[in-house]
């Protein structure tokens, strides 16, 4: 590519901003200034932000803020529904100690040639306790208590269910071809009366968002069993493996990077052309599923240490597509938006993306999406095939009679290898 296409991209990649998203809720920031927002459980960088009511365990915040002032936050919780809507429980049925406490762990990046601000946040905390299972979000607010910069979701369960998971390529729409079907036992306990009523059940792949399937009632149901096989619903596109490149340093080039170039005021990180791969052969090779891991191979603490770069993404294409183009991948939270979407450039015939991203290993694919909600396809340029190992997730969530919220009982997740 010219210097002077990657400059201009580069510019508006990095002047983007966002509004604020409507409901429900879903992990994100709504300002450019904040990147690599990521919610884990804490010290599990490659961890679902599940956390066991009954046990120490913590979820954490982490996210950079660019720029070298630091800012004053406060943070505060909302339950929700399993649908990520606000919950009708009142602050003191779901939490013990206060709103409104001040973000406190954060600290100035270290030698890098992009300043940034790292904040963390652990919940629970000295702070605040939860007291109930279901979906939180927590919004971090900026000083002047104008509308949250970041929503951050996680959630908490209280393990009262057994799940069983199987996953098969032999599926009702084909067998070995280009789906793959999801089918699991749920085993719950007495406090459920009516599971086609009272359980909530939601299967997702690869932690996404767009195409995760809700389920209300079961197939059949047998000995405090409910059983969920041979729905429409649980049939899911297999994808493709994941395309990866490794962005730990500015001294070389690491995995699937052409060049690692500087024009000022940023290092810009040149990605391989993407090629499209739905009209070949299946070819395998390690993923982690779409996630991300911050990494500098210098650094001793990567959350300040690992600098920020501009990646060039380029999918070589005579034609664009009818849809949109996106890139999914946790760096963009598994949102499809205006900061993951790709623009079709009749100079370079592609699609081109310039984002910046601070250092570290990335899986991403390309999907294609007709309107703004809906799942989106990996058909038209990462290919279908039914040997893609893939990550599945069962969500059980529970309202007996008498209850106001939803209880996270079970979670589960397999991992489909042929």
């Amino acid at each position: 590519m010219k210097k002077t296409l990657i400059y201009c991209i580069s510019i508006l990649a990095v002047l983007t901003t966002q509004t604020l998203s409507a409901q429900p809720f879903r992990t994100k920031s709504f300002t450019d200034r904040i990147k690599t927002l990521r919610v884990f459980k804490a010290n599990q960088w490659n961890s679902v932000p599940v956390i066991d009511l009954n046990k120490d365990e913590q979820v954490e915040i982490n996210f950079d803020l660019m720029g070298a002032s630091p800012e004053y936050y406060t943070y505060t919780l909302i339950h929700c529904d399993a649908d990520w809507n606000p919950s009708q429980l009142v602050e003191s049925e779901y939490l013990d100690g206060l709103q409104n406490t001040s973000v406190d762990d954060y600290a100035n990046s270290f030698n890098t040639k992009m300043d940034y601000v790292n904040y963390k946040l652990l919940i629970p905390n000295d702070n605040i306790r939860l007291k109930v299972s279901g979906n939180y979000v927590v919004q971090i607010i900026p000083e002047d208590h104008s509308e949250p910069v970041v929503n951050a979701c996680f959630s908490v369960v209280e393990p009262q269910t057994f799940i069983q998971m199987q996953v098969s390529p032999v599926t009702d729409k084909g067998s070995n071809s280009i789906f793959q079907a999801v089918s699991f036992e749920v085993n719950y306990n007495n406090e459920i009366k009516s599971p086609s009523q009272e359980l909530k059940v939601f299967v997702e792949q690869n932690n996404r968002w767009d195409n995760t399937a809700q389920l209300l009632k079961p197939l059949t149901l047998q000995n405090k069993k409910a059983i969920y096989d041979h729905n429409p619903a649980l049939i899911f596109d297999a994808g493709n493996e994941y395309r990866r490149f490794e962005m730990t340093t500015t001294r070389y080039v690491g995995m699937n990077i052409a060049s690692v170039e500087y024009y000022e005021p940023y290092y810009h990180s040149i990605l391989n052309p993407d090629r499209i791969r739905s009209d070949r052969a299946y070819f395998f090779y390690e993923d982690i599923n779409g996630r991300m891991f911050v990494r500098n191979n210098e650094a001793s603490d990567s959350d300040i240490e690992a600098d920020y770069q501009v990646v060039h993404f380029y999918i070589p294409c005579n034609q664009p597509f009818a849809e949109n183009v996106y890139i999914l991948s946790e760096a963009f939270n598994n949102l499809l938006d205006s900061r993951s979407k790709m623009e079709y450039s009749e100079r370079e015939k592609g699609y081109v993306k310039a984002v910046l991203l601070k250092e570290g290993y990335y899986n991403y694919l390309f999907v294609t999406r007709k309107m703004a909600a809906g799942p989106a396809s990996t058909a038209g340029i990462e290919g279908n095939y039914y040997q893609t190992e893939n990550e599945y997730r069962v969500w059980v969530y529970a309202r007996t009679a008498g209850m106001r919220y939803d209880k996270l009982i079970g979670v589960q997740s397999i991992q489909f290898k042929p």
